[in-house]
């Protein structure tokens, strides 16, 4: 088939027919009209557009100048006709078929080597509401939804300046979805920058169904267990993303963005610590840290001071735990693999369950089993507290990606636990350190500022206060790293 439309209308009516599949396609829909004297026809998905802009400002208006002479360019006389805000001319029949697919309406009249789209798009989507999964106590209370404009426009509202730049790009091959690439001009690094977007151009795939596969196909390290971009449904943590360098890629149909590259300690950062005073946002990170330790190692260390290490334990917590365990069938590695599994499979099942009953479930369920699994003697009732605190902590990373990967490694580490003692213990912990410090996020290191030491702003353990974080983040641009000359609290002159 040509690719060039053609000035012949038949021709472009037969093209666009077959490269629609309109004999099967029932929602491709074709309304043929007469406009200045000529034959035309406008293709639109149904249920993509807007009716009633479709009527009221293209057809209707066409419908006017059935009979009108052509006194200029038809193509000319067609815009000045059409009052469409976003109105252009394409060449192509497959930029034609990508404009319609996409919500368009797209315009051919005989004698016109081009076809129209009118951005009138309109189709069912969800509302602005909190997001789900990152829940905050002081902060806006609003989240991305699965509509590309307006995720962009949650961040403008809050970032009011035109360096804030927006490249709209396509990933996909058989089926393209649109992605916006977001950053600050005199922010973001530009070695970075092109990084993503070398990236984004090399992936070869024939689509892209979830922000999570774009992550799979971006990451510098797939088969690491820690993630290395970082997944947000909220604006105002985009938004600071944006502000300390970072790149951010908003993916229609997606309601998280994706903020790259980050650090490990990004992951622990909530947007609670900066709207809080400094004070609460420290002991808040600080319990986040020691909640991460426990699921991590706790379950570990106490199956390896039992079996290996009993010398290490009081004498009387000793006791208890052998003659509880005295009258269990099961060792005290096999109860503590088995309890963790139940609580993982307990969590996840209220995950799954709908409503207020899933957020009740983990917890009741948990202590249902705990208790009749005490009562009929298959577990002691100090492995319970083990676990709990475990579970507990792995509830307290406020990334889910980086929560699932303690999760395992905490299975890891309760196997080292069991066969080599502590020894093993911190070995394994040797191991995953250098690991760690090894480790980059699109080409910047994942330890950093601590693994290799970088100038950057202290907020990184302790949430220092705000007119003390008077640079940006070291992922950023190297020669813009002042956020400000002048003292931020400038009417304290102590």
């Amino acid at each position: 088939m040509p690719e060039k439309i053609s000035s012949s209308l038949e021709q472009n009516l037969s093209v666009l027919e077959a490269r629609l599949f309109r004999d099967v396609n029932t929602d491709m829909t074709r309304r043929d009209f007469r406009v200045f004297r000529r034959e035309a026809a406008v293709y639109f998905v149904d249920g993509l557009v807007s009716s009633d802009f479709l009527q009221h400002y293209i057809l209707t208006p066409c419908q006017e100048q059935t009979d009108a002479p052509l006194a200029a360019d038809l193509q000319d006389a067609l815009l000045q006709t059409i009052h469409v805000g976003d109105a252009k001319a394409v060449s192509t029949y497959a930029e034609a078929v990508d404009a319609i697919v996409n919500g368009k309406a797209v315009l051919v009249a005989d004698g016109m080597p081009a076809a129209l789209c009118f951005d009138i798009r309109y189709f069912v989507r969800r509302g602005i509401a909190p997001p789900l999964t990152e829940s905050v106590v002081n902060g806006p209370h609003q989240g991305f939804n699965e509509a590309l404009r307006d995720n962009i426009t949650l961040l403008r509202r809050i970032l009011h300046t035109p360096e804030l730049i927006g490249e709209m790009r396509t990933i996909g091959e058989a089926s393209p979805t649109n992605i916006c690439v977001m950053y600050l001009k005199n922010a973001v690094d530009g070695q970075t920058l092109q990084r993503v977007k070398n990236r984004l151009a090399g992936i070869r795939v024939d689509q892209v169904l979830s922000i999570g596969a774009l992550e799979q196909l971006m990451e510098d390290k797939p088969f690491a267990l820690l993630p290395q971009c970082c997944l947000t449904e909220r604006p105002d943590r985009a938004a600071s993303f944006l502000l300390e360098g970072q790149v951010v890629i908003v993916m229609d149909g997606a309601p998280q963005v994706l903020a790259m590259p980050i650090s490990f300690l990004h992951l622990f950062h909530t947007p609670d610590d900066t709207s809080m005073r400094w004070q609460y946002g420290t002991f808040l990170r600080m319990i986040r840290l020691l909640g991460a330790l426990c699921t991590l190692l706790l379950p570990g260390l106490f199956v390896a001071a039992v079996t290996f290490h009993p010398e290490a334990l009081p004498v009387t917590l000793l006791t208890a735990i052998l003659e509880s365990q005295a009258q269990v069938p099961l060792s005290i590695p096999a109860e503590t693999l088995l309890m963790l599994l139940m609580f993982n499979l307990i969590n996840e099942a209220g995950t799954r369950v709908p409503g207020v009953v899933g957020n009740s479930l983990g917890t009741v369920s948990g202590l249902i089993l705990g208790q009749a699994a005490v009562e009929a003697k298959l577990i002691h009732p100090l492995l319970i507290i083990v676990v709990a605190v475990s579970s507990l902590g792995s509830y307290a990373i406020p990334d889910y990606s980086l929560g699932m990967a303690f999760r395992i490694g905490q299975l890891i580490f309760l196997a080292a636990g069991c066969i080599f003692g502590l020894y093993g213990m911190v070995l394994l912990s040797a191991v995953m350190v250098v690991r760690l410090c090894g480790m980059t996020s699109l080409g910047a290191p994942f330890a950093a500022p601590v693994a290799p030491v970088r100038t950057h702003n202290p907020d990184v353990f302790l949430r220092y206060p705000l007119w003390h974080q008077r640079l940006r983040t070291w992922l950023g641009n190297p020669f813009s790293m002042e956020r400000t000359r002048g003292r931020m609290r400038g009417w304290d002159r102590r």
